[in-house]
């Protein structure tokens, strides 16, 4: 097992607590972990190496671990950085179980017994952090045993290290359409059924955001298809007019890149009353606005559109996008054929009534620029 080296992270304390120790331990110095955590009954524990490191997000996490302690046993967890930031300067109380919840699938754990041992664990899909957090809770008899000595969170659970994590493009999945669907908003087809629905995040770093966003593809032989379904309590657009500028309210953003290169790509917008936008790229951000296409589009509201006063439901959108059209105008390959993969980003646009403007992703673009083809969403098309 290659020895990896950990990230130094500063660890705040709350007014009026024991201020832990101010660093999570450098790891794998001389084959040995730098420090441990100490917990009440006086039982230890450290990482001795982490398998790959950088974690790969899309293999296994081998921790080789050293605890000392009579009986009892450890829950070893992964978690994203920030839902583990806010534990370690807020003390909120969660625990890694209490953590697997609906609004944060992203913590992982599992149950080891006390002494040298090994844990595996895999971080879940997608993972946008570039870094994740390792803790590790005592259990005796049952109870928790808090972490009272060494990198630790206020609420008794102990720290062992902050990961950094390659950073990969999310990979997502179109449905072959045995039927195509029809373009009119309503995404009530059996293929979106079948299909595998994305939730958006932030769009810059990937981290969940309410309400919820979510995407899904389809393909057959004529089209790539795509439907999205947004929870909005204020649907609205100003713009009436095809090319109007509806990226400035509110809107769902389709970009085709073909590549990570920053070639030929295609920007496509649709807004809740249905008027779109379209734009061909040359290169990066190098377009022509006044390019249109052949694709189709359609958008349904679930509420009454424009009325600021009242609460809606939500939006949905469908698109069809001609396989020549894509092939044309992006390095995609066309025919199509199961198998084959093109690059692709989605984003929704919302401006609420109160509060600032939001932005929402497939793949978050980790640079305020949503022209960012090398971070977009690598589409596979499935069988």
């Amino acid at each position: 097992m290659r020895v990896g080296s950990i990230v130094v992270l500063a660890i705040a304390a709350g007014c009026g607590e024991p201020a832990p120790v101010p660093t999570i331990p450098v790891v794998g110095r001389d084959a040995a972990a730098s420090s441990t955590v100490r917990f009440a009954d006086g039982a230890t524990l450290a990482i001795v190496a982490i398998d790959p490191e950088p974690i790969d997000p899309e293999a296994d996490v081998h921790l080789a671990l050293q605890g000392q302690g009579e009986g009892g046993q450890w829950t070893v967890a992964i978690w994203p950085p920030r839902v583990g930031g806010r534990q370690v300067v807020l003390g909120s109380g969660v625990t890694p179980e209490d953590a697997k919840r609906p609004d944060d699938p992203r913590v992982v754990a599992t149950m080891i017994e006390g002494g040298a041992t090994d844990a595996v664990l895999r971080l879940p899909a997608p993972w946008h952090p570039r870094t994740a957090m390792i803790t590790a809770q005592r259990i005796v008899d049952g109870d928790a045993v808090a972490a009272i000595d060494g990198p630790r969170t206020h609420d008794g659970l102990g720290v062992l290290a902050l990961v950094r994590v390659q950073t990969r493009p999310p990979r997502v999945a179109a449905v072959h359409a045995s039927t195509a669907p029809i373009v009119d908003g309503a995404i009530d087809e059996a293929v979106w059924t079948s299909a595998s629905w994305v939730e958006l995040g932030d769009s810059l770093d990937g981290e969940p955001q309410q309400p919820r966003s979510a995407v899904a593809f389809a393909w057959d032989d004529a089209a790539l298809y795509v439907a999205a379904d947004f929870v909005d309590d204020d649907v609205w657009s100003s713009h009436r007019d095809q090319d109007d500028p509806i990226w400035k309210e509110e809107a769902f953003e389709l970009f085709v890149l073909g590549a990570a290169d920053r070639g030929r790509y295609l920007e496509l917008q649709v807004s809740p009353h249905g008027v779109t936008f379209d734009a061909r790229f040359a290169s990066h951000r190098k377009g022509d606005e006044a390019w249109d296409g052949t694709w189709t589009a359609a958008a349904a509201v679930a509420g009454t559109l424009d009325v600021r006063t009242d609460r809606d439901r939500g939006w949905t959108v469908e698109l069809a996008v001609p396989w020549s059209e894509i092939c044309a105008n992006t390095q995609t390959e066309c025919p199509p054929r199961a198998g084959a993969t093109t690059r692709v980003n989605a984003f929704r646009l919302d401006r609420p009534r109160r509060g600032p403007a939001l932005a929402w992703a497939l793949a978050p673009t980790r640079e305020p620029d949503f022209h960012a083809p090398e971070n977009a969403a690598i589409l596979e098309l499935s069988p």
